[in-house]
């Protein structure tokens, strides 16, 4: 996930998967970008703003509406595979709250 898909240590961790053998799902404001050209699948939310510095958080608004998007529709087409892995989750993080 990158608002410009130029982010170096984004670019280079999605170039590791995939040579890793892993597929890279981009999500980003720009269709054409160093990320998208180094992924299997690209995801285009947000886009440039007019007003300067704005770009960025209407990025973060976007991206963030996709992934619950995305999130929300897994759960619904495969509730018992995300059950697992929500737990699994809440079982990492678990030793990191206060």
């Amino acid at each position: 996930m990158s608002h410009t898909g130029a982010t170096r240590s984004t670019v280079d961790a999605a170039r590791r998967a995939r040579t890793a053998g892993a597929r890279v799902v981009a999500l980003t404001s720009y269709a054409r970008s160093p990320l998208s050209e180094t992924s299997d699948h690209v995801l285009v939310a947000g886009g440039q703003d007019l007003v300067f510095g704005l770009e960025t958080s209407a990025s973060r608004i976007a991206h963030l509406a996709t992934v619950d998007a995305l999130a929300q529709t897994l759960m619904a087409l495969r509730p018992d595979t995300a059950r697992t892995h929500l737990d699994l989750s809440a079982d990492i993080t678990a030793d990191h709250a206060h």
